[in-house]
């Protein structure tokens, strides 16, 4: 990832500088951008005074040859728009995306299982994932959204290749698909 603080004051601007000058004639997305902003408390060091404002003045500079996105949770960007007066001016619009369904992340770790792993689910899986996700992992999909699909179907993973072991049966993918005994 793209580090915009440097280890001392005085260290983050020309870091800033450069991923503009990198973006140049494209985007620059920074994820996470609300990490800028100091710390979770909205406490502001010199560190993120001096990259906000190191940001501000190069989107300014560099209007018509950059795209700038910042991006980041909801209420954690709402407190970062708020540590200065101009990232709300300099980034006036806001697109706000919901939260994906159960059914939705049921599809994403369907998807990466086949992808990371050439793994599939058993016939009826994705219903039963949605479900589960729902009654067991409600609380955690605004804090983690898309990456709460991820982490459970990479831990789904570890409990196959457990149980494979366990039955020192071994083959392939095919004869081994992701039951709801792994999630």
């Amino acid at each position: 990832g793209l580090e915009l603080k440097g280890k001392y004051v005085g260290h983050s601007c020309p870091q800033v500088k450069e991923a503009v000058a990198e973006a140049m004639g494209g985007c620059l997305f920074i994820d996470e951008a609300y990490a800028l902003g100091g710390d979770d408390n909205g406490n502001n060091d010199s560190f993120s005074t001096e990259v906000v404002r190191t940001l501000l003045t190069e989107v300014e500079n560099n209007r018509t040859n950059v795209l700038v996105i910042l991006a980041g949770y909801k209420d954690k960007m709402h407190r970062l728009l708020r540590a200065d007066p101009g990232l709300p001016r300099r980034f006036p619009n806001q697109v706000h995306l919901d939260d994906y369904s159960a059914t939705e992340l049921a599809e994403i770790a369907e998807g990466a299982a086949q992808a990371r792993f050439s793994l599939h689910f058993e016939d009826g899986l994705r219903e039963k994932l949605a479900t589960h996700i729902e009654d067991h992992h409600a609380g955690e999909v605004s804090k983690h959204n898309g990456g709460l699909a991820i982490n459970l179907t990479e831990a789904a993973m570890g409990r196959l290749a457990a149980r494979i072991i366990d039955a020192g049966t071994g083959g392939d993918a095919e004869s081994n698909p992701l039951t709801m005994a792994d999630f």
